[in-house]
């Protein structure tokens, strides 16, 4: 499986730890949206698509089985976000 695309949203006044949103595609074939980016004092991370549940509890709609293919969605995400925060017009 390869990741053939992936596009970033910039949050233009972030309120919370969440600053974008990504979506991938995956092999031309399947579209994945809503994985989160979160800054923190560590740096960036992804979070996984999820949904708030009746109880309040929030679960992952999309997750991997294996952490290799976890660590791949997230570099690929993370190098494209690096990306779109260096274009001039994402520049503060």
């Amino acid at each position: 499986m390869q990741i053939t695309d992936i596009r970033i949203q910039l949050l233009k006044s972030p309120r919370t730890k969440l600053i974008a949103f990504a979506s991938i595609t995956i092999d031309d074939t399947l579209v994945i949206k809503d994985f989160q980016i979160f800054s923190s004092v560590k740096g960036f991370f992804v979070g996984m698509p999820s949904r708030k549940m009746p109880d309040g509890e929030w679960r992952e709609t999309v997750f991997s089985l294996n952490t290799e293919f976890a660590d791949y969605v997230s570099g690929a995400i993370l190098r494209a976000f690096a990306d779109e925060q260096q274009k001039p017009e994402n520049i503060a």
